[in-house]
């Protein structure tokens, strides 16, 4: 396959990731936003392939995993175990790692911080906790977003981004709760 078709491909594909990405935002139940998380990183996964952002496709295919884990906790209403987080927060900055060496280049990290803040938004109990890593995770993939030339994941983070921030003030109230403090 060629570029540009590639490039076209992976554009349609972030436009999909979009929509389903912000509408996860909005959801109340923990157990329906890690099934969102596992479709959304699926084709965010496909995305950074076709463009050629290996870091980015790996933390997303890595993600789909995690998702996948937490899902299973949730269903069981077990607490995940701590060393299961330290081992996906350690397998993300592995990866990124790795492909800082190989690339020497530093933009490689931006996957792993975003991945961080995802690791850590699934395990949360409550979806106003996770929402507010979720806000973080959009914000380190922004700028590796428009280095992998990936225009419309760039617009995708910025609507979810912008959706969680909207998420809590409609369904977590967080400006009303600093009001009663």
């Amino acid at each position: 396959m060629n570029y540009e078709t590639a490039y076209l491909i992976a554009q349609l594909v972030s436009v999909v990731t979009g929509v389903l990405a912000i509408i996860l935002m909005q959801l109340k139940n923990m157990k329906t936003i890690l099934l969102f998380q596992i479709i959304v990183n699926l084709l965010a996964a496909s995305n950074y392939l076709l463009l050629g952002g290996d870091t980015g496709a790996l933390v997303s295919a890595l993600a789909i995993i995690q998702s996948v884990v937490m899902f299973l906790y949730s269903r069981k209403k077990v607490k995940p175990h701590t060393v299961v987080v330290v081992l996906f927060i350690a397998a993300y900055l592995a990866c990124s790692t790795y492909n800082i060496v190989v690339s020497h280049d530093p933009l490689e990290l931006l996957p792993a911080c975003a991945a961080v803040c995802f690791s850590v938004s699934l395990v949360q109990e409550r979806p106003e906790i996770f929402r507010i890593w979720g806000a973080l995770n959009p914000a380190f993939w922004l700028p590796y977003d428009l280095c992998t030339r990936s225009h419309v994941m760039f617009f995708v983070h910025l609507g979810i981004l912008i959706s969680s921030i909207v998420a809590m003030i409609r369904v977590d109230g967080i400006f009303k709760k600093l009001k009663r403090k």
